[in-house]
């Protein structure tokens, strides 16, 4: 029922060799700790250095034996989809072939479906509750680390399920990245584009997302986990303390992480909650919180949004929870919301920017009032979700049609070069153009989101037709989409 670690890697192996234009199969630099390679697939379609790039891992807890199957199938259902222009069928979810396409035509999408391959080939002939990898820990009788609890952030601050004793199933090693395994994942981190990361895990029916450690907050800057000790092997001594999140960073958090949940209950009504890290486990040193917090302790690096997933409901057992006798209705709802979160990490301005411009100048110039502009108030945060929102449901249209894609890219040319002085009036023609191409969009669509939305922008841009860019902003920041 369940794939052997020789059976994963060697469909890997297979997708790569019959699809190479599709699938590249690469072994990771490190061995795990008893010698087993650890392969990673990156998927894709067509051209292009520097897409945006999502890694999914599953099976960093052994016993957790249905999401390395899932992840490997679900490279597969990519495949297929994109080759036959056939929709991926989920159950009662849909994803029609033209949605795959974009995602594979956009994205790098990297695989690593068996992190630890030596704790599940224990599970599956030794010990069926295994959780750990199968490192010998010196001076004791217990064997393992916990690999989710290994990452350099906060390491070693025992709190919540993190702890310091070699004997416990939630042991962080000996250091920060003491663990081949983790360290392989750390390697893609630094050496490809990563913009959306997810760990798989069972169970609990969850779509977690930072921070895990503490509450969060954001209102207080000055709280950040790079002043806290690590290593300490006691709990953060302040019992008050709450981590800082960027308003407009907890808001696509929880966005993407509503939209993730809905696509899963659309699959057979399973109705998963999306919570932070902190209301699971209150824990350190975890693969999804690590992805995230890169970039601040270390701005040079990009920001990655980290996600886990915790696959299938508890049946009554922990042994049936973890591996149940049928995982195939599980398997879908993840595969869903591995889609929804592809779907997500899809940004339309660089998209149809980069790719018929060639440039970042005037992209950059738009990424900056969304970031710098738009994301400083509640209004102007709602006009980045309706942005968003629409962007997933419109971006086929769009890039099914050369001419319309092109259209698009000489507005957001045109728009990015306005943006960048703010002073300078909005031509009435570059309204024109961006309303009849919106319009345009809405008429090939029967989705009534679409309508709504793109009603909603067309009346703020004619509105702004004459006036500065300056005035725009100041409207958008004070007053949120018409709904």
């Amino acid at each position: 029922m369940y794939r052997t670690v020789a059976q994963i890697d060697q469909l890997g192996g297979l997708l790569a060799q019959f699809f190479p234009q599709h699938c590249q199969r690469f072994q990771l630099p490190e061995l795990s700790v008893l010698g087993r390679p650890v392969f990673a697939l990156r998927v894709r379609a067509g051209a292009g250095d520097n897409r945006r790039g999502v890694l999914l891992v599953g099976g960093v807890h052994a016993r957790e034996l249905m999401n390395p199957d899932a992840l490997v199938e679900f490279a597969v259902a990519l495949v297929v989809s994109y080759r036959n222009g056939t929709d991926i069928v989920l159950g009662g979810r849909v994803w029609p072939a033209n949605d795959v396409k974009v995602l594979m035509d956009t994205l790098d999408i990297y695989l690593v479906p068996c992190t630890n391959p030596d704790g599940r080939h224990h599970v599956m002939t030794v010990d069926d509750l295994w959780r750990k990898n199968r490192r010998d820990n010196p001076n004791t009788t217990c064997d393992g680390v916990d690999l989710n609890r290994n990452c350099d952030l906060l390491w070693g601050v025992a709190q919540g399920q993190t702890s310091c004793s070699p004997c416990s199933d939630v042991f962080a090693g000996s250091a920060a990245f003491s663990e081949p395994e983790t360290r392989n994942v750390k390697f893609l981190l630094d050496t490809r584009r990563i913009d959306c990361f997810v760990d798989v895990h069972s169970y609990s029916e969850l779509v977690l997302y930072p921070w895990g450690h503490v509450p969060t907050q954001t209102t207080d800057p000055a709280k950040r986990f790079t002043t806290l000790p690590a290593g300490t092997c006691k709990p953060i001594t302040d019992p008050a303390y709450q981590e800082y999140m960027t308003p407009r960073d907890q808001q696509r958090f929880q966005t993407v992480a509503q939209r993730i949940v809905t696509a899963i209950a659309d699959v057979r009504g399973r109705a998963y909650t999306p919570q932070t890290g902190f209301g699971l486990y209150g824990t350190t040193g975890t693969h999804s919180d690590y992805a995230y917090a890169r970039h601040i302790a270390d701005p040079a690096l990009r920001k990655t949004y980290g996600y886990t997933f915790e696959t299938g409901p508890w049946v009554g057992n922990a042994r049936d929870s973890f591996h149940p006798a049928d995982p195939e209705p599980i398997k879908l709802d993840v595969k869903s919301g591995l889609l929804a979160l592809m779907q997500q990490c899809i940004c339309a301005i660089e998209l149809i920017g980069m790719a018929f411009l060639g440039g970042e100048g005037e992209v950059d110039a738009l990424r900056r009032i969304r970031d710098d502009v738009l994301a400083t108030t509640p209004a102007g945060r709602d006009w980045i979700l309706l942005f968003e929102d629409l962007q997933a449901r419109v971006l086929p249209v769009v890039l099914g049609d050369d001419a319309l894609a092109e259209r698009a890219a000489s507005v957001i040319s045109r728009a990015g070069r306005t943006a960048a002085d703010e002073t300078a009036p909005i031509e009435p023609e570059l309204v024109a153009d961006t309303v009849a191409i919106l319009s345009a969009v809405a008429r090939r669509t029967d989705d009534p989101q679409v309508t709504t939305g793109v009603a909603a922008t067309n009346e703020a841009l004619e509105a702004a037709a004459g006036r500065p860019m300056a005035a725009l902003l100041e409207q958008l920041v004070a007053a949120g989409p018409r709904r």
